[in-house]
C-alpha cells in the first residue's frame, strides 16, 4: 500500500475514533448539562533520561501519549527547563506519527589542546543517548548529552532508504520552557537599519527582563537566565552551525505561548525564511546547548567547543594526494596567536586619516615590533587606488620587523556577492603581496542588498566555511568582523582567531552596563574582538576598566586600538607588552550580573587578574588561592582618584594566601599583572 493511501486510511480511522469518543462523551454528560472534568493526559509512550557523569544534571526526554516529543532538564534537583517540545515539522513527512525504532547509549570522553581559547588543555566527558524514531519515509534521530556543566541535543534527519535529497522545514519545534519567574539577560532583535528593512548585528547590550516579559520579541543567542528563585543559571546557545547546512537560529515565544517564558527555536527575523527552509539530507542539526550551573561554571565553560569531541582540524578532500610539504599546511603549525596593532579607530574613524597613509601604517608596525605584538591591521580603504609596488614595500618593511600584515575586506562586495572563484583569485593575489590574513566584514548583512546573503541564512553560513577553507589553503589567519556569534568552529578552523559579534569600542558610546554583562554571556561562547583602547572614548568607562578589558576578552589576536604614543607611557608599557593572546587557564573569581565581573587569566608563567564594575560603586574581594606555590611580584593598576582617564600603579608581593579588597568606582576597574619570583 502506498504512503498516500496509508495516510488516508490513518486519517479516516482517526476521524472515526474521534466521533466515537465525542459520542461517548455526550452520552456520559447526560441531560443535566454538567461539564465533566477532562480525562487525564495519557501516560508517556517513551521516556528515558541521561545523567551527567557527576550526577548533578539530568535530561529526561521521550514521547508523550499523544505522540509529541518532549524533554526536561534538572540541575541539582532544580528545574532548569520545564517540559518542552522537541522535533521538526516538515512538508515531506509526518513527524507527528513517529514510532520508537532504537536507542543507543555511550560515554564520550577525551581531551584536546587549544591554540587559542579559555584553557590550553580541555578535558571533556559526558553521557549520551541517541533515540531513533521512524516516520513514513524518514528517520528522526535525537542525540542528547549530559555534561557536568550543561546539556546539549541535536537532530538527525535521514531517509529510510538511505538516499540523499532535500526536505522543507515548516518549523523547528524545539522549545526552552523557562521556569516561572526566571530572570533573563538577553539581546533582543532590533533592525539595525529599519528604514531599509530587517537587518541585524550582534552589536548590542544584554539587558535584564522577566521570563514573563518576552512576548513579541525575537531573542538572539546566547541568552542567559536564572532558573526561578534558584542559584542555577543556564545559557542557551548553539554549536556546530558552520558545516551543518542549516541556518542560524533565534528564540521566540509562539503566539499561543505569549507571556509563558516558553521560547521556541526559530529562523532569524533578518533575511528570508523561504527558500532558506530547504535543507539537504542526511542532515545533522547544530547542537542546541544549555551551559548550566553557578556563574563560575557558566563563565568558565567551553561546552560550545567541547561538543566537537576529538575533531581533527580541517583537511581538503584531496589531502592524501598532496605532497608532504602541502600536507604540512593542515597541521596548522603556522597559526600564531598574537596581539594586533589597529589604527583605524583613532586615526581613520575619529581622525579621518586614510588607511593608505603609509607613514602612519609604518608607525604602527614600529609600535607592534617594539611591543612584541604579532600583527598590524590595514582596515577599510587600504586598497583604494592601490599602488602595488608601494604596498609591497610596506609589507616587506613590516615583515623585516617581524610583524605580520592583515587587511580588511567586505565579505560580499569584495567577492562578487559570494563567488568562490573570485574569492580564491583575490586571496591568492593578496597572498602574493605578502599579506598574512584578512579581517572580513559585514557577514551580518548591514550592507547586503541581496536578502539571501543576510546574517545567518544557509548561504551565508556556507560562505563562512568557504572562506575558512580558502584561507587555510593559503595559510592566512582570519578575523571575522560584522559577524554572528561564534558556534565553536575554531575547533575545526584554528586560524579563525576571533570575531566581532559584540558591542565593541568601535561604538564610541560603550558603557559599563554593556561590558559587564557581556562577560557573563557573549564572552562565554567564544572569542570577542572588542578592540580596547587605553584612554576611554566615552564617559561610561574608565582607563582601568579599558585596561582590564584587554585581559578579560578572550581572543587569539586582540586588537589594541589606541594612539601609538599612548603605549609608550612608562607606567603601562610593560603591561601592554605582556597582554595574553593565548592563555593556559581562565578562572572566574567573583561577580554578579548588572554589577561587576572579576577573573584571573594565566599565560605562561604570568597571571593577570582583572575586574570591571558597572554603574554602582562596588567592593571586590580578590582571593589569590588559585596561584601555585611561591611568591609573585605584582603591579596593580587602579583608577586614579577623581579621574576616568588616569590610573595609579602600585607594586606589591602576593602569594596564594593573599586576599585583597578593592573598592571600584562607578564604571571603574582594576588589573594585576603577576610575575613569579
Amino acid at each position: 500500500m502506498g504512503n498516500i493511501r496509508k495516510r488516508a486510511l490513518f486519517i479516516l480511522l482517526a476521524a472515526a475514533c474521534a466521533l466515537l469518543v465525542c459520542g461517548a462523551a455526550f452520552l456520559l454528560a447526560g441531560c443535566g448539562g454538567e461539564e465533566e472534568t477532562p480525562p487525564p493526559a495519557p501516560p508517556d509512550k517513551e521516556s528515558m533520561s541521561v545523567v551527567s557523569p557527576d550526577g548533578s544534571l539530568e535530561v529526561s526526554f521521550g514521547m508523550d501519549g499523544d505522540g509529541q516529543l518532549f524533554y526536561t532538564v534538572e540541575k541539582d534537583g532544580t528545574a532548569v527547563v520545564e517540559r518542552s517540545s522537541l522535533g521538526f515539522t516538515i512538508e515531506e513527512d509526518d513527524f507527528g506519527l513517529l514510532e520508537m525504532e532504537d536507542t543507543q547509549e555511550r560515554t564520550v570522553s577525551g581531551s584536546y589542546q587549544n591554540i587559542t581559547g579559555k584553557h590550553s588543555l580541555v578535558e571533556y566527558r559526558c553521557n549520551e543517548t541517541v533515540a531513533t524514531f521512524k516516520a513514513w519515509d524518514f528517520y528522526l534521530d535525537i542525540t542528547v548529552r549530559a555534561y557536568d556543566d550543561g546539556y546539549a541535543f541535536r537532530y538527525g534527519i535521514r531517509g529510510t532508504d538511505g538516499g540523499e535529497g532535500t526536505f522543507t522545514v515548516i518549523s523547528e519545534n524545539t522549545e526552552f520552557a523557562l521556569p516561572e519567574s526566571s530572570a533573563v539577560w538577553a539581546l533582543p532583535y532590533t533592525s539595525s537599519a529599519p528604514s531599509r528593512g530587517n537587518y541585524f548585528s550582534y552589536e548590542g547590550g544584554y539587558t535584564r527582563r522577566s521570563s514573563a516579559n518576552l512576548a513579541d520579541r525575537y531573542i538572539s543567542m546566547p541568552v542567559l537566565y536564572q532558573a526561578g528563585d534558584s542559584d542555577v543559571y543556564s545559557l542557551i546557545t548553539e554549536s556546530g552551525l558552520i558545516g551543518s547546512g542549516y541556518y542560524g537560529s533565534f528564540l521566540k515565544e509562539a503566539e499561543e505561548n505569549e507571556g509563558t517564558g516558553i521560547l521556541q527555536t526559530v529562523h532569524s527575523p533578518a533575511g528570508v525564511a523561504d527558500p532558506d527552509n530547504t535543507v539537504a539530507y542526511p542532515f545533522e542539526s547544530p547542537w542546541r546547548v544549555g551551559i548550566t550551573g553557578d556563574l563560575k561554571t557558566v563563565t568558565e565553560s567551553e561546552l560550545v567547543e567541547k561538543l566537537y569531541d576529538d575533531a581533527e582540524y580541517w583537511k581538503p578532500d584531496d589531502y592524501d594526494t598532496l605532497t608532504e610539504e602541502e600536507q604540512a599546511v593542515y597541521d596548522y603549525d603556522w597559526v600564531e596567536p598574537g596581539v594586533t596593532a589597529w589604527n583605524w579607530l583613532v586615526h581613520t574613524s575619529i581622525g579621518g586619516t586614510s588607511q593608505t597613509d603609509y607613514d602612519m601604517q609604518r608607525e604602527y608596525v614600529d609600535l607592534a615590533a617594539e611591543m612584541g605584538w604579532k600583527y598590524t591591521i590595514l582596515d577599510g580603504g587600504w586598497n583604494a587606488g592601490l599602488n602595488v609596488v608601494e604596498f609591497r614595500q610596506f609589507v616587506e618593511y613590516a615583515h623585516n620587523k617581524g610583524v605580520k600584515v592583515v587587511v580588511w575586506c567586505d565579505a560580499f562586495s569584495d567577492f562578487g556577492g559570494g563567488v568562490e572563484s573570485l574569492l580564491r583569485s583575490k586571496l591568492e593575489t593578496w597572498k602574493s603581496y605578502g599579506i598574512d590574513g584578512i579581517k572580513i566584514d559585514f557577514f551580518d548583512g548591514q550592507n547586503a542588498d541581496n536578502p539571501t546573503h543576510q546574517g545567518e541564512d544557509i548561504q551565508t553560513i556556507e560562505w563562512y566555511e568557504t572562506i575558512y577553507r580558502e584561507t587555510a589553503r593559503l595559510q592566512m589567519v582570519v578575523n571575522c568582523h560584522g559577524s554572528n556569534k561564534p558556534t565553536g568552529e575554531r575547533r575545526i578552523y584554528p586560524h579563525v582567531f576571533t570575531r566581532e559579534g559584540i558591542y565593541g569600542n568601535e561604538m564610541t558610546n560603550v558603557d559599563s552596563t554593556v561590558t559587564v554583562n557581556s562577560m557573563f554571556i557573549r564572552g562565554v561562547v567564544g572569542p570577542s574582538d572588542f578592540t580596547p583602547v587605553v584612554k576611554p572614548l566615552s564617559v561610561g568607562l574608565t582607563m582601568a576598566h579599558q585596561m582590564a578589558l584587554a585581559v578579560l576578552y578572550e581572543c587569539g589576536s586582540p586588537s589594541m586600538a589606541d594612539y601609538a604614543e599612548t603605549y609608550a607611557d612608562a607606567d603601562i608599557n610593560a603591561f601592554y607588552k605582556s597582554i595574553p593572546s593565548a592563555r593556559d587557564d581562565t578562572v572566574f573569581l567573583c561577580g554578579e550580573l548588572d554589577g561587576y565581573y572579576c577573573a584571573a587569566v594565566k599565560a605562561g608563567d604570568e597571571w593577570f587578574v582583572a575586574g570591571i564594575n558597572s554603574i554602582l560603586e562596588s567592593e571586590v574581594s580578590v582571593d589569590f588561592s588559585f596561584l601555585g606555590d611561591g611568591t609573585y611580584s605584582a603591579e596593580l593598576f587602579t583608577d586614579a582618584a577623581g579621574s576616568t582617564r588616569e590610573v595609579t600603579r602600585t607594586e606589591k608581593t602576593v602569594d596564594k594566601s593573599t586576599v585583597e579588597t578593592l573598592r571600584l568606582p562607578k564604571n571603574g576597574g582594576f588589573v594585576y599583572r603577576l610575575v613569579k619570583n
